[in-house]
């Protein structure tokens, strides 16, 4: 054992004692370092725009929708943190000349709606069937210039009839809501006028989790107690299917085409690795006729190319561990007035994932192993004569 451990430390020594060496085995340890480091860094950035994204849709969506018109009381359900019947619908409005659609959604009462102003001006307004009491938004209020007591029509599609017609409605502003992530301009009324919106009165139940990544658990357990149910309900990853599978393949494809980086970079160490059995033949030929056997020689061999792979690794994996933490402990990105706004989500997105880690470093050995080991194998696993008349 410490024969072999001698043998190796003075042929990786003497990788470095001549250029002729030393050149070769640097840029080895370079390239598989640059590969190292972008495979872990791109990766690491497509998992941060799929995080991202979730974090997007979990925060600006409900996690379960149950289309259905009727009461359910699902408290029951330890892991259900909210459930709320609601409708949506689009309508258009005329506001300084302009023409826009907007969104319209029901809500069981103003003071559920988020960030919405404690101001509710519901006392003087004066309830019937030609106005109608919504909640605008703080983009809505700031586009239009209105506020808190003032009037405008709403121009909605009336499908009853054979002929489909516009009805018009009065809309009165009772409050206005903090609200600014949704890309449509969205007003809330209460449930009680769906029908003015649509024509079957069709309603759904949204339904928030403590836990939104169990969704098609709880979807099961729902189906599951009501049987009625069964083809109405669908969770937000059910919904987002097509494009989370189109992230993933998008990571799947980056991370084979930059494997490749890998898989060429250790060429490099396979091309080394012959010049050296190349050089030490007089060596090789000695050691034989003192008795030593041609598979501890290949594990010699292979063993000094798996080292000059290994030092790339570790820097490789190093530098792209400084860069992630640079990233997401420092304002760097902000600094660098990097703007991802077009993208909807905020701040970089780059996480640490262990997995890609463990995965991407595992592949690489593998790869230098294999580089190592092909020319050890192929040049000393000659028959003894050939070794021994350093016929190479």
């Amino acid at each position: 054992m410490r024969y072999g451990s001698l043998l190796i430390l003075n042929y990786f020594k003497s990788i470095f004692d001549s250029k002729a060496n030393s050149i070769p085995a640097v840029i080895s340890i370079i390239a598989i370092a640059i590969s190292i480091f972008s495979l872990i860094l791109v990766l690491s950035v497509m998992k941060g725009f799929d995080v991202k994204v979730k974090q997007k849709i979990i925060a600006s969506f409900p996690h379960i929708i149950i289309k259905t018109n009727k009461e359910y009381d699902f408290s029951r359900f330890n892991e259900i943190k909210s459930f709320n019947k609601t409708f949506e619908s689009y309508l258009g409005i005329i506001l300084n000349k302009k023409f826009d659609i907007v969104q319209i959604k029901g809500v069981k009462d103003f003071n559920s709606i988020k960030k919405v102003s404690s101001k509710l001006d519901l006392n003087k307004f004066n309830e019937s069937k030609d106005h109608l009491p919504v909640v605008v938004g703080r983009n809505f209020s700031h586009k239009y210039n209105k506020t808190i007591g003032d009037k405008f029509e709403l121009l909605i599609p009336d499908f009853t009839h054979r002929k489909p017609k516009i009805k018009t409605i009065k809309g009165y502003i009772v409050g206005v809501s903090d609200i600014s992530d949704v890309n449509t301009n969205r007003l809330y009324t209460t449930n009680k006028y769906a029908k003015d919106f649509i024509g079957h009165n069709t309603s759904f139940i949204e339904i928030v989790l403590t836990d939104p990544f169990r969704s098609k658990i709880v979807s099961n357990l729902i189906i599951k107690e009501f049987k009625e149910l069964k083809f109405k309900v669908i969770d937000w990853q059910s919904v987002n299917f097509s494009l989370f599978n189109l992230m993933k393949l998008e990571r799947i494809s980056l991370a084979i085409f930059l494997s490749f980086l890998i898989v060429i970079s250790a060429t490099t160490i396979y091309s080394n690795m012959i010049s050296l059995i190349t050089q030490k033949k007089n060596e090789i030929g000695t050691l034989i006729l003192l008795g030593s056997k041609k598979n501890s020689l290949i594990m010699v061999f292979t063993q000094i190319g798996f080292f000059v792979g290994l030092i790339g690794v570790i820097i490789g994996t190093f530098f792209a561990t400084i860069v992630i933490l640079l990233i997401t402990k420092t304002n760097i990105i902000n600094n660098l007035s990097i703007d991802l706004s077009f993208y909807g989500i905020d701040g970089f997105p780059i996480v640490f994932s262990a997995t890609y880690y463990f995965y991407i470093i595992l592949f690489s050995i593998l790869i230098i192993i294999i580089s190592s080991l092909l020319p050890s194998y192929f040049l000393l696993k000659k028959d003894v004569e050939s070794l021994i008349r350093r016929d190479y």
